[in-house]
């Protein structure tokens, strides 16, 4: 098949789609990160539009993934350090994380590393999706049972006595607490919302059983569409008292980037990327220079498998050859972008990168 010929309505067809379809993921991974959803949405474009500038795919899309919120979050204790500093120094410690992440995946591309990691048994790359997929789920679950999301869950969890003993070793075995907790969530249906128990529910199959029933006409990720549309009318008619995306704020009308004499204007706030290599504490969030460089260039290897895993499959259906070097350095401009918009690290996304290819072909 090959790559597609160039056709601007319908790549940007293709574009609205996936903006569309992106939402919900976009809110819900800022979230797991442990900072406001309104910053997914507020910071998703630039390290996108860097990524169409370095990639070498004409579908694989990128951006904070399951896999990049869940690693950030807990490489950098994202729980403690945003209860102790606040939400606002806890994006700064992200976005610092985010540049030491894309300098260690443009070393690791300059080593020849992306060559190496085509050697990766499929068995292990198929394990770390489902691996990935079971972090998902677990870091839905409060927010889609409970009315009041994780505090709610936690405040009741530690009621149980195993639970508040698994929870003095959470510092060393993380994992471990979160487990407890969703064993409780589970376990424990008559603490669940009934509203928000519902709205996860019915939300979660109708994506599940669109296909069966939807037009085929409609383009890829109408789904999500339809149930995000209808679960905000839901909140809004009803006065939903669950935990809600919110009012994002206001951001400065003269920050971003102007065009045409001002007439075009994109507001994008922009850290001060100097700042965050010499005031952010993120060596001492590390212990050391030498644990950061280890911690980084491992995020940056196994966020390599996604776009690896993403290319290899396109390479197979759709006879689009890439290169493991150029994906890796757009890996690397890309988190460095993200930095600067204080986003968490980024990496091919494979659903957003599905809904692109179907919307074209």
């Amino acid at each position: 098949m090959g790559k597609p010929a160039f056709n601007p309505l319908r790549d940007l067809l293709s574009g609205v789609i996936m903006a569309a379809t992106s939402v919900p993921q976009l809110i819900a991974y800022a979230e797991t990160v442990g900072y406001a959803g309104y910053r997914g949405l507020q910071t998703a474009g630039p390290p996108l539009f860097a990524w169409g500038l370095t990639t070498g795919s004409p579908f694989m899309s990128c951006g904070v993934t399951s896999i990049t919120a869940l690693m950030a979050k807990s490489d950098l204790d994202g729980e403690a350090y945003a209860a102790e500093h606040g939400e606002e120094e806890y994006v700064r410690l992200v976005a610092a994380y985010s540049l030491a992440v894309g300098v260690a995946s443009i070393g690791l591309a300059l080593v020849g590393f992306g060559k190496l990691a085509k050697s990766v048994p499929k068995p292990v790359r198929t394990g770390f999706k489902w691996g990935c997929s079971a972090g998902v789920l677990l870091s839905a679950i409060p927010n889609g049972l409970f009315l009041n999301g994780t505090g709610e869950l936690k405040s009741k969890a530690l009621q149980v006595d195993l639970v508040a003993q698994v929870a003095e070793y959470k510092a060393l075995l993380p994992g471990a607490y979160a487990t407890s907790n969703t064993i409780f969530a589970l376990s424990h249906p008559h603490e669940w919302g009934v509203e928000s128990a519902a709205l996860f529910s019915i939300g979660t199959a109708f994506v599940m059983q669109a296909k069966r029933f939807l037009p085929s006409f409609l383009p890829p990720g109408t789904e999500v569409i339809l149930v995000t549309a209808l679960a905000t009318i839901y909140s809004v008619q009803a006065n939903y008292q669950g935990a809600v995306v919110g009012e994002i704020p206001q951001t400065d009308p003269n920050a971003g980037f102007s065009f045409l004499d001002g007439k075009i204007r994109i507001p994008v706030e922009m850290l001060d990327v100097k700042a965050l290599v010499t005031d952010v504490p993120l060596v001492e969030q590390f212990g050391s220079y030498a644990m950061l460089a280890v911690s980084a260039t491992l995020f940056a290897a196994v966020n390599f498998l996604s776009i690896m895993g993403i290319a290899s499959g396109f390479e197979t259906e759709n006879g689009i050859p890439w290169s493991a070097e150029r994906e890796c350095i757009a890996q690397g401009v890309a988190c460095g972008v993200a930095a600067a918009v204080g986003s968490a690290p980024v990496s091919g996304s494979m659903s957003r990168s599905l809904v692109s290819v179907s919307s074209i072909f």
